[in-house]
């Protein structure tokens, strides 16, 4: 298991950050540099309150030519399944990547909270990779190198490098409105 954290301040308060990444986290896509989209693909409350949100990211990060064959595809991307705790400020998630998702466990947490005197938000990213045993079995061993340091960069630095510019791009997003307007949540798809 490889942990890995990282924090992003905003000049925003906490609630308006929270809304904005919760519910409208596809539409912030489009300022990040390393993704193509992100797609909601599900929306619901569980019986403990807790709002379920899965989302598909897809990044413009290829996989390597001489790797695709080996691991099955061209694109890299993931699916994230998060528990949003309103209550607490927690979101609870799990990450399911395109490559070698069989082999490989990604999940966290990120807490929100209030910073600068309540007129800011610190945002905190805290994460584990666990590389399961046997990924390798059907490759050949000359493409274990490339594999670990793509799968190592996807998950230790494209990861938590998007979810900073998500949240600075929320920081931007939740200006918008028009003051007294509250930022609706997106219909369910």
């Amino acid at each position: 298991m490889t942990p890995f954290h990282s924090f992003t301040m905003v000049k925003r308060p906490l609630d308006q950050i929270w809304l904005v990444m919760r519910d409208h986290l596809a539409e912030l896509a489009v300022q990040l540099d390393d993704l193509d989209s992100i797609v909601q693909l599900e929306r619901s409350t569980g019986s403990d309150g807790r709002l379920l949100l899965v989302n598909r990211w897809q990044a413009r990060q290829t996989i390597p030519a001489m790797l695709r064959g080996a691991l099955g595809g061209e694109r890299i991307s993931w699916v994230d399944r998060a528990q949003w705790d309103d209550a607490a400020h927690v979101c609870e998630w799990a990450i399911t990547p395109s490559v070698l998702p069989e082999h490989i466990e990604c999940r966290g947490s990120t807490r929100y909270e209030p910073a600068m005197a309540g007129r800011g938000t610190r945002v905190t990213f805290d994460g584990s990779f666990t590389l399961k045993p046997g990924f390798l079995n059907r490759l050949p061993a000359a493409f274990e190198p490339a594999i670990l340091s793509l799968v190592e960069n996807i998950v230790s630095t494209l990861i938590p490098r998007n979810l900073s510019k998500a949240i600075n791009a929320a920081a931007e997003f939740s200006g918008a409105p028009a003051p007294g307007q509250a930022l609706a949540p997106p219909a369910s798809p």
